[in-house]
């Protein structure tokens, strides 16, 4: 089983648009999976009094080929809107309604008003053909809605998917192995005939010589 991992960094620069209203359609690159990428860093979507609680529902296990249908949900925070990005390596994402794939990447069409103090997004996971362990990074932002980048807030989660009934994974290490004994394997019984002959012939011209 191989692990997919990457660094669980500071995530979700201007997830819902702020001052600039280019990312109100959603953005790609900031769910987590990259590392150094933050709204603080950016000076985006910062300064919310509270942080909102960001969780991500799905099956954790999954057979090569299946679809998987997931959710992600935005909790507390300013609370007036929501966006989101959400990313995996090797995995397919498809996006569910209020979502669309942006460079392979899930992020929102428009900011979601929330609702009872909540916004969520469903989406869907494609499992891989290779076995492994597949993380999904996700970030979502909880804005308050007056189109200025201050009094927002953002948070993180990910979600391990354990995919099983495919083919397992090759490193190149098991490859070279192989090659090596392969070679060895073969190339012995040659050698030893070799030498076998070689001694059969010294001991007729011996035996001639005698």
């Amino acid at each position: 089983m191989r692990s997919i991992l990457s660094s669980v960094g500071a995530v979700a620069v201007c997830l819902v648009a702020g001052s600039a209203f280019a990312n109100s359609t959603g953005i790609n690159g900031r769910s987590g999976k990259q590392s150094g990428l933050s709204c603080t860093a950016s000076g985006c979507h910062s300064g919310g009094s509270s942080t909102p609680t960001v969780t991500l529902e799905g099956p954790t296990a999954l057979t090569a080929g299946q679809t998987g249908q997931y959710s992600l949900t935005i909790t507390g925070g300013p609370g007036v809107k929501a966006g989101m990005n959400v990313a995996v390596d090797g995995a397919t994402l498809t996006a569910g309604s209020g979502t669309k794939v942006m460079s392979g990447e899930l992020t929102h069409s428009l900011p979601k008003a929330f609702a009872n103090g909540s916004a969520r997004f469903d989406f869907s996971l494609v499992a891989p053909a290779t076995n492994g362990t597949y993380k999904v990074f996700a970030a979502g932002n909880s804005v308050n809605g007056d189109n200025n980048q201050g009094g927002d807030s953002h948070a993180n989660a990910t979600l391990d998917v354990v995919v099983t009934g495919g083919s397992d994974p090759v490193t190149p290490d098991d490859t070279k192995d192989e090659g090596g004994c392969s070679v060895a394997t073969s190339g012995a019984p040659a050698a030893l005939i070799a030498v076998f002959v070689a001694l059969a012939a010294r001991r007729r011209r011996q035996s001639r010589q005698a």
